[in-house]
């Protein structure tokens, strides 16, 4: 990403990134805009409008990675309403959510979603 693309994140995510992704379990780590989300309503159906601005890992490639950021706009947009609804003036800060083969770790911040795929048993 170029220093003038708005969406790219600082310097130190690559670093973060790199460091993420040394971790013997660590199958996946992908940035994504929060400005991709507008109003309430993720676009993950659009093809090359996924929000994704960087990745690592091959999890993460191609549609794959279409797919995760969709699917993790519409679970950090639902959980944060949810949240929101419970307790006036809480935010969604951490989320870990386990599947039989996968664990997802995803941390909205208020420009970037940061999403991390491993394998839990490892």
């Amino acid at each position: 990403m170029s220093a003038q693309d708005p969406n790219a994140p600082p310097p130190e995510v690559e670093a973060t990134l790199s460091r993420l992704s040394q971790y013997r379990n660590v199958r996946g780590v992908m940035v994504l805009a929060r400005s991709h989300i507008v109003g309430d309503t993720p676009h993950p159906s659009r093809p090359g409008d996924a929000g994704i601005v960087q990745t690592t890992g091959t999890v993460f490639e191609g549609e794959g990675g279409a797919k995760y950021a969709g699917a993790v706009e519409m679970i950090v947009l639902s959980t944060g309403a949810a949240i929101a609804e419970c307790e006036e003036g809480d935010e969604l800060r951490l989320m870990r959510i386990r599947t039989k083969r996968h664990e997802l770790i995803i941390t909205p911040d208020e420009k970037y979603v940061l999403v991390v795929l491993q394998d839990p048993g490892q």
